[in-house]
């Protein structure tokens, strides 16, 4: 998100971050692993065989914006508390918390779904999940409070209502059920507004070790810690290559050496060029390769092919390439400055 983080505070963030890399042993033996396998794309009773990530988070948003609260109610917590993932590895719980961020990004988020969320806390009153609606509409107004507009440019009434909102949206995080405090979606809620905030009163570094120990396999605590250890916020490439090197390690017994191409790719994402990171190529294709053998979502396909074609890697191209079906172009997933149609000439 644009350059609102502060230097000093993102400064701290990325030094706790590489204390806590350089203190923690890797948990798992990086030896002996087993043969990688296809996961599951099914969450069962909770979508179809051929729906994907980003189709299940689409149907959620049509669910919540045609008022069907009860239905997703119950859709919200099958996906919440069911144990299979996404072709792409995903976990249910990661597409619920993707539901609110586009529903209610933050800026951009409307001051109509406050008659909404009230309407769903209506009709399911024990809901935990209109209860998150309420803290995440809360988060996304304090941004809007801020707007787009770049720090300098940022009134100092807009900046004083923002770091309010924060604060509020902090307390009501932290004041929130039990229930809905053991989900891996309240702790992501609360480190993304603690590494907006200049003073809080939770330690960023603690909310991303405690989600990371609860719930290992949802990346979404790992990409945002990613977006505050690039240079653009402070950090280095330095600390972005031991952070995705340690990880890798420390999740190798499931995860194989899929999470470093996974992760790059998430920084990638966010706007960087691959090559003024510290990317290692050689072990970038056997990561995606491993990526794509235990997850075989088509996004995944792409972003190889998308990688050769940045790297001027032919043979690795045309590897990737032909692992695409038709039906499985994703241009949308190619990384910036690539594309199907140039690449493969």
């Amino acid at each position: 998100m644009l350059d609102l983080r502060m230097n000093l505070r993102l400064a701290r963030l990325c030094a706790s971050l590489l204390t806590m890399l350089a203190a923690a042993a890797p948990s798992h033996a990086t030896g002996n692993q087993q043969q990688p396998e296809a996961r599951s794309i099914v969450t069962r009773d909770c979508i179809g065989e051929d729906d994907d990530y980003d189709d299940t988070v689409q149907r959620l948003r049509r669910l919540y914006q045609g008022r069907k609260f009860v239905e997703l109610d119950a859709t919200l917590a099958c996906l919440l508390r069911g144990s299979s993932r996404f072709g792409s590895g995903r976990t249910g719980s990661s597409a619920v918390y993707w539901m609110f961020r586009r529903q209610m990004p933050a800026p951009g988020a409307s001051q109509g779904e406050v008659a909404h969320i009230q309407d769903w806390r209506q009709q399911q009153p024990d809901s935990i999940f209109a209860e998150f609606a309420d803290l995440r509409l809360k988060y996304a107004m304090a941004w809007n409070a801020r707007g787009t507009s770049y720090a300098r440019e940022v009134p100092d009434a807009a900046w004083k209502a923002f770091s309010q909102g924060l604060v509020d949206t902090e307390h009501a995080v932290l004041q929130a059920r039990k229930e809905l405090r053991q989900t891996p979606i309240w702790q992501n809620l609360l480190l993304a507004v603690v590494l907006d905030m200049k003073n809080s009163q939770s330690e960023a570094r603690v909310v991303f070790e405690d989600g990371a120990k609860h719930w290992p396999n949802y990346y979404d605590f790992y990409e945002v810690a990613l977006t505050r250890l690039v240079p653009r916020w402070g950090g280095s490439w330095e600390e972005v290559e031991t952070f995705i090197d340690h990880w890798s390690a420390r999740l190798r017994s499931n995860e194989g050496d899929s999470l470093y191409a996974r992760l790059y790719a998430s920084v990638i994402a966010n706007g960087a060029s691959p090559r003024e990171t510290q990317l290692r190529w050689p072990r970038m294709k056997r990561s995606l390769d491993d990526l794509i053998t235990r997850y075989p979502d088509p996004t995944h396909k792409n972003v190889a092919a998308s990688f050769a074609c940045a790297y001027n890697d032919s043979t690795y191209f045309k590897a990737s390439f032909q692992r695409i079906q038709a039906k499985e172009l994703r241009p949308a997933a190619w990384i910036r400055g690539t594309d199907p149609n140039s690449c493969a000439r």
